[in-house]
């Protein structure tokens, strides 16, 4: 079902900023990206995908889900999204280009325009990533 959907639908973020391939699952608490780490990404340094590149994968996870729910259930459009906070961020390893990763979001609470999440970023059953997000929407669509 969503492998058709294209993601720059989802995201206000074009290339070369774009940090996900798909949007793989979606549910109203919970939703997975993936991202096939390529040697031409703006984060990718010595042979790996660095740290700012993965909290902006992680947060446009985010923008896939609330894209998602915009575009194809509220039938609003795209909104613009802000990292309001990055907190208990532990990188236990950077992914290697060629490696997919896929990161779950899970929300832990919504109030106005602001999403908790937790997120968890795994190389196949590898969890290399795990944090929280506060992220902020933007009251404008696009």
């Amino acid at each position: 079902m969503f492998k058709d959907i294209n993601v720059l639908e989802l995201l206000p973020q074009r290339p070369p900023f774009v940090m996900v391939d798909n949007l793989t699952d979606y549910s109203e608490t919970q939703s997975t990206c993936c991202l096939t780490v390529r040697a031409d990404n703006v984060f990718f340094e010595k042979g790996c995908l660095m740290a700012p590149g993965l909290i902006e994968h992680i947060a446009q996870t985010c923008a896939a889900r609330l894209g998602y729910y915009n575009c194809y259930i509220l039938k609003t459009g795209v909104r613009l999204g802000f990292i309001g906070e990055v907190k208990d961020l532990c990188i236990l390893r950077l992914p290697r280009e060629g490696e997919l990763i896929e990161t779950t979001i899970t929300v832990l609470q919504e109030i106005f325009d602001v999403t908790l999440v937790t997120a968890e970023v795994r190389v196949g059953k590898e969890v290399i990533v795990t944090t929280r997000l506060k992220i902020a929407q933007d009251e404008q669509s696009s």
